[in-house]
């Protein structure tokens, strides 16, 4: 805390915390490309099997979604029966002698 403190009084210190903070040191060797190549690894080393654009991913992505909310709600309003209306009590209805859940003390 104290060094961003620090960084934020001078900008040049800053960029240098900020250098640093993303730096990750190794103890193996660093591998170097032969003279006269351009990359360490080529992309023909392994080909990758399924490679999706960004539209194409996010496009996946959402209508999975979209169905997935589609179906649930479907399924609540046209495929789940609906619990019947409970009937109306009836007033005149005699009353028990005794709780049904009361010990027996017989």
């Amino acid at each position: 805390m104290a060094a961003l403190m620090r960084a934020r009084a001078s900008p040049a210190a800053f960029r240098v915390l900020a250098a640093a903070s993303r730096t990750y040191g190794t103890s193996l060797p660093v591998p170097t490309p032969p003279p006269g190549t351009e990359m360490v690894f080529h992309s023909r080393n392994q080909q990758p099997k399924y490679s999706l654009s960004n539209p194409k991913w996010f496009s996946i992505f959402f209508a999975c979604n979209i169905g997935a909310y589609l179906g649930h709600y479907f399924y609540l309003k046209a495929l789940m029966p609906a619990n019947p209306p409970n009937p109306p009590r009836d007033p005149d209805e005699p009353r028990p002698e005794k709780h049904m859940h009361s010990v027996d003390d017989d």
